[in-house]
């Protein structure tokens, strides 16, 4: 309720108009700012979001924990984070399991607080930078979970270029995001969908087909889908 009432939210919502007669985002409009360079100047705004997206992760990393089958992966990294949810999710369910959280500076210094309160601070890393340069090495598996969507099709490649770059032969990439059906049923996947061209730099949800085209673009195959008890599947892919 805080992060949909806050201004960074409710005054680009207000100009959805824009959004839908340009294709831009509405954020840069009002604030002459991309989002996320937005964030980071601002951290009561940055404060607001990141709780939101935890509060928002609390039944899609449940919901992604049970539905995926994580034998044989030793090291998992989650790219873009946040403050660890997920992570902290996963490791409870898998106790052998070790991991990588990688964010923004501003972004990974609030998951200490998370993985201590779960007891698993000694089996996680964490570490900053940027995504669309280099990630650390040594996972078996990078997870993103309502990260590709924010992004359009060129800068996503370019993030899973540099998971490509990361991951050994054998490596798999999980996005987490909702799958677009086709028709004109409702799904939550269209309304995130306005989201994403309101608020991100132009940022999409995509349908499977747009998946594989953009996966087939930064060297991935994919390999499968993976409904899961929330609007959100498992988008999974090996390196082609």
């Amino acid at each position: 309720a805080r992060f949909v009432a806050h201004d960074s939210t409710w005054r680009p919502w207000g100009q959805l108009g824009y959004s839908v007669k340009t294709g831009m985002p509405a954020f840069d409009h009002v604030f002459n700012l991309p989002i996320f360079e937005h964030l980071s100047r601002n951290p009561e705004a940055a404060a607001v979001f990141d709780d939101a997206m935890s509060s928002i992760s609390t039944r899609e990393a449940r919901a992604t924990s049970e539905a995926y089958d994580f034998k044989g992966v030793e090291t998992l990294m989650d790219v873009a984070g946040g403050h660890g949810l997920l992570l902290a999710t996963v490791l409870r369910r898998h106790k052998t399991m070790r991991a990588v959280l990688f964010d923004l500076p501003h972004v990974a210094a609030g998951a200490a607080a998370t993985f201590a309160r779960a007891g698993i601070t000694g089996r996680v890393r964490i570490e900053s930078g940027d995504f669309f340069k280099e990630l650390p090495s040594g996972a078996d598996a990078i997870i993103m979970k309502h990260i590709v969507h924010d992004w359009d099709d060129d800068s996503a490649t370019r993030i899973l270029q540099a998971c490509h770059r990361a991951l050994g032969r054998r490596g798999k990439v999980l996005i987490v995001d909702p799958v677009v059906p086709h028709g004109n049923a409702p799904h939550y996947g269209k309304l995130l969908d306005l989201e994403m061209l309101v608020l991100t730099p132009r940022g999409r949800e995509r349908t499977k087909a747009e998946f594989v085209k953009l996966l087939r673009g930064a060297g991935f195959r994919l390999s499968r889908v993976i409904a899961t008890d929330s609007p959100l599947s498992i988008v999974e892919a090996v390196k082609a």
